[in-house]
Protein backbone atom coordinates (compact mmCIF):
# COMPACT_ATOMS: atom_id res chain seq x y z
CA UNK A 1 0.00 0.00 0.00
CA UNK A 2 1.40 3.40 -0.95
CA UNK A 3 2.29 6.15 1.51
CA UNK A 4 -0.46 8.25 -0.06
CA UNK A 5 -3.04 5.53 0.64
CA UNK A 6 -1.82 5.19 4.21
CA UNK A 7 -2.08 8.94 4.68
CA UNK A 8 -5.61 9.00 3.26
CA UNK A 9 -6.77 6.21 5.56
CA UNK A 10 -5.77 8.30 8.57
CA UNK A 11 -7.81 11.32 7.48
CA UNK A 12 -11.29 12.02 8.87
CA UNK A 13 -14.33 11.66 6.63
CA UNK A 14 -14.39 14.03 3.68
CA UNK A 15 -18.10 14.53 4.29
CA UNK A 16 -17.33 16.63 7.37
CA UNK A 17 -18.24 20.29 7.01
CA UNK A 18 -15.81 23.05 7.84
CA UNK A 19 -16.24 26.63 8.96
CA UNK A 20 -17.48 28.41 12.05
CA UNK A 21 -21.18 28.45 12.83
CA UNK A 22 -22.95 31.79 13.15
CA UNK A 23 -26.38 32.50 14.59
CA UNK A 24 -28.44 34.00 11.74
CA UNK A 25 -28.93 37.77 12.18
CA UNK A 26 -32.54 37.57 10.97
CA UNK A 27 -33.35 35.05 13.72
CA UNK A 28 -31.82 37.36 16.33
CA UNK A 29 -33.74 40.32 14.93
CA UNK A 30 -37.03 38.43 15.06
CA UNK A 31 -36.35 37.30 18.63
CA UNK A 32 -35.33 40.77 19.79
CA UNK A 33 -38.43 42.44 18.37
CA UNK A 34 -40.09 42.46 21.80
CA UNK A 35 -38.87 43.26 25.30
CA UNK A 36 -36.60 40.56 26.79
CA UNK A 37 -38.06 38.44 29.58
CA UNK A 38 -36.36 36.90 32.62
CA UNK A 39 -34.78 33.54 31.90
CA UNK A 40 -33.41 31.18 34.50
CA UNK A 41 -29.99 29.63 33.89
CA UNK A 42 -30.01 26.58 36.12
CA UNK A 43 -26.68 25.97 37.85
CA UNK A 44 -25.01 28.71 35.85
CA UNK A 45 -21.43 27.76 36.61
CA UNK A 46 -18.64 27.22 34.12
CA UNK A 47 -17.67 29.27 31.09
CA UNK A 48 -20.21 27.75 28.68
CA UNK A 49 -23.28 28.53 30.81
CA UNK A 50 -22.14 32.02 31.70
CA UNK A 51 -21.11 32.92 28.16
CA UNK A 52 -24.57 31.86 26.99
CA UNK A 53 -26.25 34.01 29.62
CA UNK A 54 -24.05 36.99 28.80
CA UNK A 55 -24.67 36.62 25.06
CA UNK A 56 -28.43 36.40 25.63
CA UNK A 57 -28.35 39.63 27.62
CA UNK A 58 -26.17 41.40 25.04
CA UNK A 59 -28.49 40.37 22.20
CA UNK A 60 -31.54 41.44 24.24
CA UNK A 61 -32.99 37.93 24.05
CA UNK A 62 -33.41 37.49 27.80
CA UNK A 63 -32.76 39.02 31.20
CA UNK A 64 -30.59 36.32 32.79
CA UNK A 65 -31.17 35.08 36.32
CA UNK A 66 -28.20 32.98 37.40
CA UNK A 67 -29.03 30.05 39.69
CA UNK A 68 -26.26 28.28 41.60
CA UNK A 69 -23.40 28.75 44.03
CA UNK A 70 -22.72 32.53 44.15
CA UNK A 71 -19.00 32.19 44.85
CA UNK A 72 -18.47 29.81 41.93
CA UNK A 73 -20.60 31.96 39.62
CA UNK A 74 -18.58 35.06 40.59
CA UNK A 75 -15.28 33.26 40.06
CA UNK A 76 -16.26 31.80 36.70
CA UNK A 77 -17.76 35.11 35.51
CA UNK A 78 -14.54 36.90 36.37
CA UNK A 79 -12.62 34.29 34.38
CA UNK A 80 -14.52 35.22 31.20
CA UNK A 81 -14.43 38.93 31.97
CA UNK A 82 -18.12 39.39 32.75
CA UNK A 83 -19.00 42.11 35.23
CA UNK A 84 -22.08 40.80 37.05
CA UNK A 85 -23.19 44.21 38.30
CA UNK A 86 -26.99 44.32 38.04
CA UNK A 87 -27.33 40.60 37.29
CA UNK A 88 -29.53 38.67 39.73
CA UNK A 89 -28.01 35.58 41.33
CA UNK A 90 -30.24 33.09 43.13
CA UNK A 91 -28.21 31.02 45.61
CA UNK A 92 -28.51 27.24 45.32
CA UNK A 93 -26.20 24.39 46.27
CA UNK A 94 -25.63 21.42 43.98
CA UNK A 95 -27.64 20.13 41.06
CA UNK A 96 -30.80 19.24 42.98
CA UNK A 97 -30.73 22.55 44.81
CA UNK A 98 -30.43 24.45 41.54
CA UNK A 99 -33.43 22.82 39.88
CA UNK A 100 -35.48 23.22 43.08
CA UNK A 101 -34.65 26.93 43.13
CA UNK A 102 -35.56 27.24 39.45
CA UNK A 103 -38.94 25.59 40.01
CA UNK A 104 -39.58 27.95 42.89
CA UNK A 105 -38.85 30.93 40.63
CA UNK A 106 -41.30 29.55 38.09
CA UNK A 107 -43.93 29.13 40.80
CA UNK A 108 -43.45 32.81 41.65
CA UNK A 109 -43.95 33.75 37.95
CA UNK A 110 -40.43 35.17 37.86
CA UNK A 111 -39.03 33.28 34.84
CA UNK A 112 -40.32 32.96 31.29
CA UNK A 113 -38.05 30.03 30.48
CA UNK A 114 -35.26 27.81 31.79
CA UNK A 115 -31.90 26.78 30.38
CA UNK A 116 -29.88 23.82 31.61
CA UNK A 117 -26.47 24.79 32.90
CA UNK A 118 -23.87 22.53 34.48
CA UNK A 119 -26.04 19.70 35.77
CA UNK A 120 -27.11 16.31 34.52
CA UNK A 121 -30.05 16.22 32.10
CA UNK A 122 -31.90 13.55 34.11
CA UNK A 123 -31.83 15.72 37.25
CA UNK A 124 -32.82 18.83 35.29
CA UNK A 125 -35.71 17.21 33.40
CA UNK A 126 -36.66 15.05 36.39
CA UNK A 127 -37.44 18.18 38.38
CA UNK A 128 -39.30 19.82 35.51
CA UNK A 129 -41.62 16.89 34.74
CA UNK A 130 -42.84 16.50 38.31
CA UNK A 131 -46.51 17.45 38.45
CA UNK A 132 -45.89 19.44 41.62
CA UNK A 133 -43.51 21.73 39.71
CA UNK A 134 -46.42 23.05 37.65
CA UNK A 135 -44.42 23.30 34.41
CA UNK A 136 -46.23 20.37 32.82
CA UNK A 137 -49.68 21.57 31.84
CA UNK A 138 -51.29 18.34 30.68
CA UNK A 139 -49.50 18.11 27.33
CA UNK A 140 -46.57 15.92 26.43
CA UNK A 141 -43.12 17.46 26.49
CA UNK A 142 -41.39 17.16 23.13
CA UNK A 143 -38.04 18.37 21.87
CA UNK A 144 -37.65 20.22 18.57
CA UNK A 145 -34.50 21.16 16.72
CA UNK A 146 -34.59 24.04 14.27
CA UNK A 147 -31.78 23.21 11.86
CA UNK A 148 -30.46 26.46 10.39
CA UNK A 149 -28.63 26.21 7.03
CA UNK A 150 -25.08 27.59 7.00
CA UNK A 151 -25.80 29.71 3.91
CA UNK A 152 -29.09 31.03 5.26
CA UNK A 153 -32.66 30.21 4.32
CA UNK A 154 -35.66 28.65 5.99
CA UNK A 155 -35.03 26.27 8.90
CA UNK A 156 -35.82 22.57 8.89
CA UNK A 157 -37.47 21.39 12.11
CA UNK A 158 -36.78 17.92 13.53
CA UNK A 159 -38.51 16.06 16.36
CA UNK A 160 -37.79 14.25 18.67
CA UNK A 161 -34.03 13.89 18.93
CA UNK A 162 -33.37 14.48 22.61
CA UNK A 163 -36.22 13.72 25.05
CA UNK A 164 -38.63 10.95 24.02
CA UNK A 165 -36.85 7.68 23.29
CA UNK A 166 -39.76 5.86 21.64
CA UNK A 167 -42.57 8.44 21.26
CA UNK A 168 -46.03 6.95 20.84
CA UNK A 169 -48.49 8.16 18.23
CA UNK A 170 -50.02 10.77 20.52
CA UNK A 171 -46.62 12.24 21.34
CA UNK A 172 -45.71 12.47 17.66
CA UNK A 173 -49.03 14.16 16.91
CA UNK A 174 -48.13 16.75 19.57
CA UNK A 175 -44.68 17.11 18.00
CA UNK A 176 -46.19 17.73 14.56
CA UNK A 177 -48.53 20.39 15.95
CA UNK A 178 -45.71 22.12 17.85
CA UNK A 179 -43.68 22.10 14.64
CA UNK A 180 -46.45 23.77 12.70
CA UNK A 181 -46.84 26.44 15.39
CA UNK A 182 -43.10 27.13 15.60
CA UNK A 183 -42.79 27.25 11.81
CA UNK A 184 -45.49 29.91 11.67
CA UNK A 185 -43.72 31.92 14.35
CA UNK A 186 -40.58 31.74 12.21
CA UNK A 187 -42.42 33.24 9.26
CA UNK A 188 -43.81 30.30 7.29
CA UNK A 189 -47.48 31.13 6.58
CA UNK A 190 -48.59 27.54 5.90
CA UNK A 191 -46.15 25.00 7.34
CA UNK A 192 -45.52 21.67 5.61
CA UNK A 193 -44.81 18.83 8.02
CA UNK A 194 -43.65 15.36 6.94
CA UNK A 195 -44.09 12.29 9.13
CA UNK A 196 -41.12 10.07 8.28
CA UNK A 197 -40.79 6.37 7.68
CA UNK A 198 -38.57 4.44 5.28
CA UNK A 199 -41.29 4.33 2.64
CA UNK A 200 -44.10 6.40 1.17
CA UNK A 201 -46.50 3.47 1.29
CA UNK A 202 -48.28 1.94 4.26
CA UNK A 203 -46.69 -1.47 4.72
CA UNK A 204 -47.83 -3.94 7.41
CA UNK A 205 -44.23 -5.10 7.86
CA UNK A 206 -43.14 -1.54 8.68
CA UNK A 207 -45.22 -0.27 11.63
CA UNK A 208 -43.86 3.28 11.41
CA UNK A 209 -45.48 3.68 7.98
CA UNK A 210 -49.00 3.05 9.24
CA UNK A 211 -48.35 5.16 12.32
CA UNK A 212 -47.16 8.01 10.10
CA UNK A 213 -50.39 7.94 8.12
CA UNK A 214 -52.42 8.10 11.33
CA UNK A 215 -50.30 10.93 12.75
CA UNK A 216 -50.67 12.97 9.55
CA UNK A 217 -54.43 12.47 9.56
CA UNK A 218 -54.88 13.43 13.21
CA UNK A 219 -52.59 16.45 12.94
CA UNK A 220 -54.43 17.67 9.83
CA UNK A 221 -57.70 17.55 11.71
CA UNK A 222 -56.25 19.41 14.69
CA UNK A 223 -54.52 22.11 12.63
CA UNK A 224 -56.13 22.77 9.24
CA UNK A 225 -53.83 25.79 8.73
CA UNK A 226 -50.86 23.51 8.02
CA UNK A 227 -50.18 20.59 5.68
CA UNK A 228 -49.20 17.22 7.13
CA UNK A 229 -48.19 14.17 5.09
CA UNK A 230 -47.05 10.68 5.93
CA UNK A 231 -45.58 8.28 5.50
CA UNK A 232 -42.77 9.92 3.55
CA UNK A 233 -39.18 8.79 3.24
CA UNK A 234 -36.50 11.39 3.93
CA UNK A 235 -35.72 12.03 0.27
CA UNK A 236 -39.38 12.46 -0.62
CA UNK A 237 -39.79 14.94 2.22
CA UNK A 238 -36.93 17.27 1.27
CA UNK A 239 -35.78 16.62 -2.33
CA UNK A 240 -37.93 17.81 -5.27
CA UNK A 241 -35.76 15.73 -7.61
CA UNK A 242 -36.74 12.51 -5.81
CA UNK A 243 -40.38 13.59 -5.83
CA UNK A 244 -40.29 14.16 -9.59
CA UNK A 245 -38.68 10.78 -10.25
CA UNK A 246 -41.11 8.86 -8.05
CA UNK A 247 -44.18 10.90 -9.02
CA UNK A 248 -45.32 11.71 -5.50
CA UNK A 249 -47.97 14.40 -5.16
CA UNK A 250 -48.92 16.81 -2.39
CA UNK A 251 -47.82 20.17 -0.94
CA UNK A 252 -45.40 18.59 1.57
CA UNK A 253 -43.48 16.32 -0.80
CA UNK A 254 -40.00 17.69 -1.44
CA UNK A 255 -40.74 20.92 0.46
CA UNK A 256 -41.07 19.93 4.11
CA UNK A 257 -40.52 22.55 6.80
CA UNK A 258 -40.53 19.92 9.55
CA UNK A 259 -39.75 16.23 9.96
CA UNK A 260 -41.33 14.05 12.65
CA UNK A 261 -39.09 11.02 13.14
CA UNK A 262 -40.16 7.60 14.49
CA UNK A 263 -37.77 7.50 17.45
CA UNK A 264 -34.89 9.23 19.20
CA UNK A 265 -32.22 7.20 17.39
CA UNK A 266 -33.28 8.30 13.91
CA UNK A 267 -33.78 11.89 15.09
CA UNK A 268 -30.40 12.00 16.81
CA UNK A 269 -28.60 10.62 13.76
CA UNK A 270 -30.45 12.98 11.43
CA UNK A 271 -29.75 16.20 13.29
CA UNK A 272 -26.10 15.31 13.94
CA UNK A 273 -25.66 14.43 10.26
CA UNK A 274 -26.92 17.87 9.30
CA UNK A 275 -24.57 19.48 11.83
CA UNK A 276 -21.40 17.56 11.03
CA UNK A 277 -21.86 16.87 7.32
CA UNK A 278 -23.53 20.08 6.12
CA UNK A 279 -22.55 22.64 8.77
CA UNK A 280 -26.11 23.16 9.99
CA UNK A 281 -26.72 25.01 13.24
CA UNK A 282 -28.97 23.13 15.69
CA UNK A 283 -31.18 25.32 17.87
CA UNK A 284 -33.24 23.24 20.28
CA UNK A 285 -36.22 23.65 22.60
CA UNK A 286 -38.41 21.48 24.80
CA UNK A 287 -42.02 22.49 24.19
CA UNK A 288 -45.35 21.42 25.60
CA UNK A 289 -44.89 22.93 29.05
CA UNK A 290 -45.89 26.25 30.54
CA UNK A 291 -42.54 27.77 29.51
CA UNK A 292 -39.86 26.89 26.92
CA UNK A 293 -36.96 24.76 28.15
CA UNK A 294 -33.44 24.70 26.69
CA UNK A 295 -31.29 21.59 27.03
CA UNK A 296 -27.84 23.01 26.42
CA UNK A 297 -24.73 20.86 26.40
CA UNK A 298 -21.14 21.85 27.10
CA UNK A 299 -20.30 20.55 23.62
CA UNK A 300 -22.76 22.91 21.92
CA UNK A 301 -21.10 25.73 19.99
CA UNK A 302 -21.89 29.26 21.25
CA UNK A 303 -23.91 30.02 18.10
CA UNK A 304 -26.24 27.07 18.76
CA UNK A 305 -26.77 28.17 22.35
CA UNK A 306 -27.61 31.70 21.22
CA UNK A 307 -29.95 30.42 18.51
CA UNK A 308 -31.76 28.26 21.10
CA UNK A 309 -32.26 31.35 23.29
CA UNK A 310 -33.59 33.19 20.26
CA UNK A 311 -36.13 30.41 19.63
CA UNK A 312 -37.19 30.51 23.27
CA UNK A 313 -37.71 34.27 23.06
CA UNK A 314 -39.84 33.85 19.92
CA UNK A 315 -41.94 31.08 21.49
CA UNK A 316 -42.40 33.07 24.69
CA UNK A 317 -43.58 36.24 22.97
CA UNK A 318 -47.02 37.48 23.98
CA UNK A 319 -47.96 38.07 20.34
CA UNK A 320 -46.88 34.57 19.21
Amino acid sequence: MSNQANSSSMMPSRFLASGDMVCPPDLLALAASSAPKPFGFVRAIGAASLETARAAAAAKLAVPILIGEPDIIARDAAAIGWDLAGVEIVPAVGEAGAIDAAIQLFGQSRVAGLAKGQLHTDIFMGGIVKRAAGIRIGKRLVHLFAMLPPAGGRPLLISDAAVNVAPDIETRVEAALHMADLSRRLGQPRPRIAILSATESVLPAMPSSGEAAEIASRASTADPAADFAGPLSFDLAVAPQAVAIKGVDGPVAGMADGLVVPDIVSGNILFKSLVWFSGGLAAGLVLGGAIPIILTSRSDPPAARLASLALAAIVGRDDG
